[in-house]
C-alpha cells in the first residue's frame, strides 16, 4: 500500500513507538472488557468487587494516557509528512522548465497539491487508527480463544472466508474507484472551461450548447461510476454485517452443540464477540479511504516522477555543457552588479519538433540593449517576439550563440543568477496580490507610483500587499508594473504592456513613464505594436520569422 510506503519513507518518528502506544491503548481497552465480564460474574452472585473497580479505573487511565500520547504524536507527524510532500512538489515545480510545466499540466499539479493531498490527509489518521483497531481485534480474539477454543476457531474460519471474498471483490472496487476519480477530474476540467471561458460561452450559443452538453455527459458518467462504487461498498458493508450475524448465530446455536461446558462462558464469549463488532466495522469503514488515498498517491507520485525525470534531463544537459569555475561566476557577478549593456550574439533557440515538422526556431539574433536606453521590439503575431524575450530573460536557455553581460559571457548554469536582475511584465503575466520578495516598501516610493499610474484612488499597499487586484485589465497591468518597479532591478522588460491601456494612459506611458525610467539608468525593453510612439525608443528591432530583420536608431537616440 502506497500509504504505508509514504509513512516509512517520510516519518521522523520510530513507527514502533507509535504502534506500541496504539497497542497499549488496545490492550487497556481489552482489559476493560475482561474486567467487566469478571465483575459481571460476581454481580450475578450479589457481590460488588472494589478490586475490579480499581483495576478498571487503572485500565481506563492507561487507555486515556496511551490514546492521548499516540493521538498527539500521530497528528503532528501526519501534518509533517504532508508538509514535506508538499514542499517536495513545490521544489520540483520551482526548478521545472516552462516546457515541463506545460507538458505536465498546471491543472494536474494544482489538483495533486490540493484535492489529492486532502484525500491523503484524511486517510493517514484513519490508517493509524485502523492499526489500533486491528490490535484490539487481535487482543479480543485472544481473550475469546482463552474463553472457548472452539468458538475462536469457528469465528476465525468465518473471518477467513469473508476476508477472501472481500479481497476478491476489492479488486473490482479499486478499478471502479480509479474510473470514478478520472471521470470526476474530467468533469472538473469542463467546469474550468465554463468558468474561465464564460464570456466566450455567452457569445456563441452553439459553443454554449456543446459545452453544456459535454458537461452533462461527463456529469452523468461521473454520477454513474460513483454510484457503482457506492453500490459496491454498500454490498461490502452488507457482507460484513451478514458475517457479524453469522458469527452471533454460530456462537449461540452451533458452538453449544460441540462443547459441553460452553454454557459456563456463553455470556462472556457473546460479549467479546459483540465487542469486536465496533473495531471490525471501523476497519471496514476506513477501507474506502485507503483505496481513495492509494489512487491519490499514485497521481501525486506520477506528477512527482514526471517533474523529477524532466529535472534529471535538465541536469544532464547542464552537465554536458560543463560547470562554470568560481572565477567565471565571480566575473559574471561583477558584471551583473553594474550592467552597462546586454548583447545577444548569434543567439538561437528552437522548440522541439516532430518527425513530420520541425519546431519553430528563432535566430541567429544579434542585438545590444544599453543602460539608460529604451529598446522597442516589433513584429507581427507569431513572428517570435515572445520567444526572443524568453531567451533574453533566461527563461529559456539559448541553443546556440551567446548572451553577453558587458563583455562577460553568460554560462548556462548561471541563468538564475542572471534572471534575478530582470523585472518583467510579460504578456501572460500573473499579478501577485502580495509583494513577495520585497522586504520593506517605503510609502514615499509607493505613493508617487500609484499617482503616476492614476490608480491612487483605487489601490493602496498595506502590509506588503495590494489592497485589491479586482480592477480592469489595463489597471491590473499598471499594478504589475508598480510591482516590477518596486523590485528595483536594472533591466525592465515589458511585453505588449500598453495593449490593454486606454488612449489617454497609453500616451502617459510612452511620453512620461518610459522617459522617467530612462533617466533612472535602466535597460528598458518593450515589445510593442504602437508605431505612433516609435520615436520614444532609442533603438527599434523588427522581428520577422524568428529573426531581427531591421535594427535602427531613432531620432530620440
Amino acid at each position: 500500500m502506497l500509504l504505508i510506503d509514504l509513512l516509512r519513507s517520510r516519518t521522523r518518528i520510530d513507527l514502533r513507538h507509535a504502534v506500541g502506544l496504539l497497542s497499549l491503548a488496545s490492550i487497556a481497552t481489552t482489559m476493560v472488557l475482561i474486567i467487566v465480564n469478571l465483575a459481571a460474574e460476581q454481580a450475578e452472585d450479589g457481590v460488588a468487587s472494589m478490586r475490579y473497580l480499581g483495576m478498571m479505573a487503572l485500565s481506563l487511565i492507561g487507555y486515556i494516557w496511551a490514546q492521548k500520547k499516540s493521538s498527539d504524536l500521530i497528528a503532528a507527524e501526519v501534518e509533517h509528512i504532508l508538509h514535506q510532500l508538499r514542499l517536495s512538489l513545490f521544489d520540483r515545480v520551482r526548478k521545472a522548465a516552462p516546457d515541463t510545466l506545460a507538458k505536465v499540466g498546471q491543472g494536474a499539479v494544482q489538483t495533486a497539491l490540493t484535492q489529492e493531498m486532502q484525500t491523503v490527509s484524511a486517510a493517514l489518521p484513519l490508517m493509524l487508527n485502523g492499526v489500533q483497531q486491528v490490535v484490539l481485534i487481535i487482543c479480543v480474539a485472544a481473550y475469546l480463544a482463552w474463553l472457548s477454543t472452539f468458538a475462536f476457531v469457528m469465528i476465525s474460519v468465518l473471518a477467513v472466508v469473508v476476508s477472501t471474498i472481500h479481497l476478491q471483490r476489492m479488486r473490482k472496487i479499486n478499478a471502479a474507484t480509479r474510473d470514478a476519480i478520472d471521470d470526476e477530474n474530467l468533469l472538473f476540467g469542463g467546469l474550468t472551461d465554463l468558468l474561465h471561458g464564460f464570456k466566450e460561452v455567452k457569445m456563441n450559443s452553439r459553443r454554449r450548447d456543446a459545452l453544456l452538453g459535454a458537461l452533462n455527459d461527463r456529469s452523468i458518467r461521473a454520477r454513474d461510476t460513483k454510484s457503482v462504487v457506492k453500490a459496491q461498498w454498500s454490498r461490502e458493508f452488507a457482507l460484513i454485517q451478514l458475517a457479524f450475524y453469522g458469527m452471533m448465530a454460530a456462537m449461540v446455536f452451533i458452538v453449544p452443540i460441540f462443547t459441553s461446558d460452553y454454557h459456563d462462558v456463553a455470556v462472556q464469549t457473546t460479549t467479546a464477540a459483540l465487542f469486536m463488532i465496533g473495531p471490525i466495522g471501523a476497519v471496514v469503514a476506513s477501507v474506502p479511504s485507503f483505496t481513495d488515498s492509494d489512487v491519490a498517491l499514485r497521481k501525486i507520485n506520477d506528477i512527482d516522477h514526471q517533474l523529477e525525470d524532466a529535472l534529471d534531463a535538465q541536469h544532464a544537459n547542464e552537465a554536458a555543457n560543463g560547470t562554470s569555475s568560481p572565477e567565471t561566476l565571480d566575473k559574471l557577478r561583477g558584471a551583473l552588479g553594474n550592467i552597462a549593456e546586454i548583447s545577444l550574439r548569434d543567439v538561437r533557440f528552437a522548440y522541439p519538433g516532430t518527425t513530420d515538422s520541425p519546431g519553430f526556431a528563432v535566430g541567429p539574433i544579434n542585438a545590444t540593449f544599453k543602460k539608460g536606453e529604451i529598446t522597442f521590439i516589433t513584429g507581427g503575431n507569431g513572428a517570435g517576439k515572445s520567444t526572443i524575450i524568453a531567451v533574453l530573460t533566461g527563461l529559456r536557455p539559448a541553443a546556440g550563440g551567446s548572451i553577453m553581460v558587458n563583455d562577460c559571457p553568460l554560462p548556462t548554469d548561471a541563468l538564475q543568477l542572471y534572471r534575478d536582475h530582470f523585472a518583467t511584465v510579460l504578456s501572460d503575466y500573473h499579478l501577485f496580490r502580495e509583494l513577495y520578495g520585497i522586504d520593506e516598501i517605503d510609502p514615499k516610493r509607493v505613493e508617487p507610483l500609484l499617482k503616476q499610474m492614476e490608480i491612487d484612488d483605487k489601490v493602496e499597499i498595506d502590509d506588503n500587499a495590494f489592497s485589491t487586484t479586482s480592477l480592469s485589465q489595463g489597471q491590473r497591468k499598471r499594478l504589475a508594473l508598480i510591482a516590477a518597479l518596486l523590485e528595483e532591478k536594472p533591466v525592465l522588460v515589458l511585453d505588449e504592456w500598453a495593449a490593454d491601456q486606454d488612449p489617454h494612459f497609453r500616451s502617459v506611458f510612452y511620453e512620461k513613464i518610459l522617459p522617467s525610467l530612462r533617466k533612472q539608468g535602466k535597460i528598458i525593453i518593450c515589445v510593442t505594436h504602437d508605431d505612433r510612439w516609435f520615436d520614444a525608443a532609442d533603438t527599434i528591432y523588427h522581428v520577422r520569422d524568428g529573426e531581427f530583420v531591421d535594427g535602427r536608431q531613432t531620432t530620440s537616440a
